[in-house]
């Protein structure tokens, strides 16, 4: 990625705007980053490596780095994109790093650094070993690093030994994707397969995993993390991120009415926001020829 911003060449099928980039190596060496260098530049046509900026030491969050990154945008005015690899290297360990508080304060310290700037800043960090069904929730860390951000790319080999994985992106104010890649060895280089589930349209799967949602549990309420799970569960291979499958629902909440005849309410207690969804039907009593409407409380 970071070659093709500094060349302006397209990463996969989509365009890069062409700018410096500052790449904080945090775990590698001068000798590893050349054999990697060397592997990529075998396929480019235009290699510039003075577009990238390589650093392998920097100060801490709170600690000199927002005064280096912004020494370095005075420098480079034309930087459009700075990577932090990894992003545990320069958090300070002030006893709330892992925390809700701490992450969400880390991430706005980050975000501060670039304000103003027309640039992106990507944050390379792990996931964990766990059992979720949504890719999101294996970032290592708390909701806070998630929710801070304003897109997550998550990685994922189908085996720890293979070359073929899958890339889950969830953003904040556009539409998620899947990817399929393969890992080329020789160019050191993730080739783009495809996207995951083009045969079938994301929101109509969605409806139809709401409708058997409800034929188990006409009235469901929980978080839209408890959502995603239970969505996962009746679809495996259903993957879905809270915060944007809490967006679409909000966006189509007179289509789910009009079209699914599913209401879809929002509430929001102390702890916690929730989604409440049941079917809108009208019950009718034989005996008294009554119309009876659901009772809506939110």
């Amino acid at each position: 990625m970071s070659n093709c911003v500094a060349t302006g060449d397209n990463f996969w099928n989509y365009p890069t705007v062409q700018g410096d980039v500052l790449y904080l190596a945090l775990e590698d060496n001068n000798k590893r980053l050349q054999n990697r260098l060397n592997k990529l530049s075998v396929s480019d046509e235009v290699y510039n490596p003075m577009d990238i900026h390589f650093v392998t030491k920097a100060q801490k969050l709170g600690y000199g780095l927002s005064e280096q990154i912004r020494e370095f945008l005075r420098d480079y005015p034309f930087t459009k994109l700075i990577v932090i690899d990894t992003l545990q290297h320069i958090r300070n360990y002030n006893g709330f790093t892992g925390s809700y508080s701490g992450d969400y304060h880390d991430m706005d310290a980050l975000r501060e650094i670039i304000s103003g700037y027309n640039l992106s800043m990507v944050l390379i960090t792990h996931n964990h070993k766990s059992c979720e069904s949504d890719p999101v929730n294996k970032v290592y860390g708390s909701a806070g690093l998630t929710g801070a951000a304003d897109g997550i790319f998550v990685l994922e080999k189908n085996k720890r030994t293979g070359d073929k994985a899958r890339l889950t992106i969830a953003n904040r104010d556009t539409e998620g994707f899947q990817f399929e890649l393969e890992f080329n060895r020789l160019s050191c280089r993730w080739l783009f397969v495809g996207e995951v589930g083009n045969d079938v349209d994301e929101e109509d799967r969605l409806y139809e995993l709401l409708h058997l949602l409800l034929d188990k549990d006409p009235a469901w309420t929980g978080t839209s993390t408890e959502l995603c799970s239970e969505l996962s569960s009746l679809d495996s291979s259903y993957h879905i991120s809270p915060v944007y499958l809490s967006k679409i629902l909000k966006a189509r909440q007179d289509y789910l009415l009009s079209q699914h005849n599913i209401v879809c309410i929002f509430t929001r207690t102390k702890n916690a926001r929730l989604i409440e969804l049941l079917r809108d039907t009208i019950v009718v009593d034989v005996k008294t020829s009554d119309i009876r409407l659901p009772i809506l409380v939110g």
